[in-house]
């Protein structure tokens, strides 16, 4: 949901920053994790450079391994098979798709019209080829009438032993946080049918867990989170001259002190629990993150203040 803008830069640019930091890794106590574009659209070019480099710098995750569908262009079924082909010829075993509800109501939250059938036709091919699919259904008021007929057609698709589907309620984040009357309660996600009851427990191991605000308040009040935070370099065009002029020593100091100010200048999560949280509060979200983004939004809507927010855990929220 929403615009998005994409940085204009130079991939070897970027691939030099990010191969300098991994060299840098190796005799450093720090692990560095990257994203390299926008969506899993890669060229065959960058598609030889991610292998070349995850066989060079391996990491605990693999960014070849599963495709997310989100940002695709449109293609034929043709265009599809051979686009899949190649990926899985670089060692991709899954395609993941996300779902805000059936059809055209999926296509009027993506923004995009066709966007539904997309999906579906990459899934259905990925999965006759032999590909995982793993599929994320949005469970909120205006795709719940659209659901069972969503299950009912991905029930149609190729099955694999490695197969995962789950569902969730939006996040808030982004555009996300605009859209709190679209939220169940409590009352709608206890009067669930059964197989959507287990799609949602299915998010526990996926992505989270669907617990009310007074719920997860609860949980947060009787075992706060210890969260080790880590440190977010945004490789942009207004930074990415400065960044090739430094070394990587000198980024990761400048950033550690940011970040630490960026932290110190809001308040911490229990706190924005006792002083935001809502103990009546019945609506539902599937991330403890959540709940911090939106009391974070309550603070400074009454305690205006200016910090980096996108160095911080909280970056994508309003």
């Amino acid at each position: 949901m929403g615009k998005k803008k994409i940085a204009r830069i130079q991939p070897g640019r970027l691939h030099a920053l990010l191969e300098r930091f991994l060299e840098w890794e190796t005799s450093h106590d720090m692990r560095i994790g990257y994203i390299v574009n926008y969506s899993a659209d890669y060229d065959r070019a960058t598609l030889e450079y991610l292998k070349d480099l995850s066989e060079r710098f391996p990491r605990d995750y693999e960014p070849l391994r599963r495709i997310s569908l989100g940002g695709l262009r449109k293609r034929t079924d043709e265009e599809l098979r051979l686009w899949l082909h190649e990926r899985q010829q670089f060692g991709c075993i899954s395609a993941h798709g996300s779902f805000a509800g059936h059809g055209e109501v999926h296509d009027y939250w993506n923004g995009q019209r066709g966007n539904y059938d997309l999906i579906v036709r990459t899934l259905r091919i990925a999965g006759e080829i032999g590909m995982a699919i793993l599929a994320r259904l949005f469970v909120v008021k205006s795709t719940l009438s659209t659901l069972q007929e969503l299950n009912d057609t991905l029930d149609t698709l190729p099955d694999h032993q490695n197969n995962c589907r789950y569902a969730v309620p939006y996040f808030y984040a982004g555009w996300g946080s605009r859209l709190e009357e679209e939220r169940i309660d409590e009352r709608t996600r206890d009067e669930l049918p059964s197989w959507l009851h287990r799609l949602l427990r299915e998010a526990r191991s996926a992505e989270g867990e669907c617990r009310s605000e007074r719920e997860w308040i609860e949980v947060i009040r009787n075992d706060p989170a210890q969260r080790k935070n880590g440190l977010i370099l945004n490789v942009t065009e207004d930074n990415i001259e400065r960044l090739e002029q430094q070394t990587c020593d000198e980024i990761i100091g400048d950033l550690e002190t940011r970040t630490r100010t960026a932290y110190a200048a809001i308040p911490g999560l229990s706190e924005l629990c006792e002083r935001y949280g809502d103990r009546n509060g019945t609506m539902i979200y599937g991330l403890e993150r959540c709940l911090e983004m939106k009391w974070l939004d309550r603070h400074l809507q009454e305690h205006p203040t200016e910090f980096e927010r996108q160095l911080t855990h909280l970056q994508l929220g309003n």
